[in-house]
C-alpha cells in the first residue's frame, strides 16, 4: 500500500480496442509503475469484455442513445483498497476513494467532449 503518494497514468486513448497493443506495450515498459489508470474515450459499449491483468476496473460505457465516443475506465491496481463514490453530477466520470497508509485521496477520471459546455463549479461539488 503506498504511503502518502500514488503513481496515476491519464490517457485520452481514442478507442482502448483499436489501441490495446500500444497500451500494453507502454504497460509492458512500465511495469508496476501505475496505480491508478485513467483512460477517456475508452468507446467501450456495455457487454464487451475488457480487462487489464493486474488490475480492477471501474468503467462507465456509454450507451447507443448516447452517442458512439466516449467512456471512461478506471484501473486501480490489485490490493488497493478504493471505495466507489457516488456522482452527483451530470459529468461523465468515475471517482474513487484511494485509500494510503495515513491518508485518502479522491481520484476523478471524466471526460468532456469539447463541443460540451459545462461550469466549472461542478467540479467544487467533489
Amino acid at each position: 500500500m503506498p504511503d502518502t503518494k500514488l503513481s496515476i497514468l491519464q490517457w485520452n486513448c481514442n478507442g482502448i480496442v483499436a489501441h490495446q497493443e500500444e497500451f500494453k506495450n507502454h504497460l509492458n515498459s512500465n511495469k508496476n509503475k501505475y496505480d491508478v489508470i485513467c483512460l477517456q474515450e475508452t468507446f467501450l459499449k456495455p457487454g464487451k469484455t475488457f480487462a487489464v491483468a493486474g488490475y480492477n476496473s471501474v468503467r462507465l460505457d456509454r450507451t447507443e442513445s448516447d452517442g458512439n465516443k466516449g467512456g471512461v475506465l478506471t484501473l486501480i491496481k490489485d490490493g488497493l483498497k478504493y471505495t466507489q463514490l457516488v456522482n452527483t453530477t451530470t459529468l461523465e466520470c468515475i471517482s474513487i476513494k484511494v485509500k494510503l497508509k495515513s491518508q485518502h485521496i479522491i481520484v476523478i477520471n471524466t471526460y468532456i467532449p469539447p463541443s460540451k459546455e459545462f461550469d466549472k463549479m461542478v467540479l467544487a461539488t467533489f
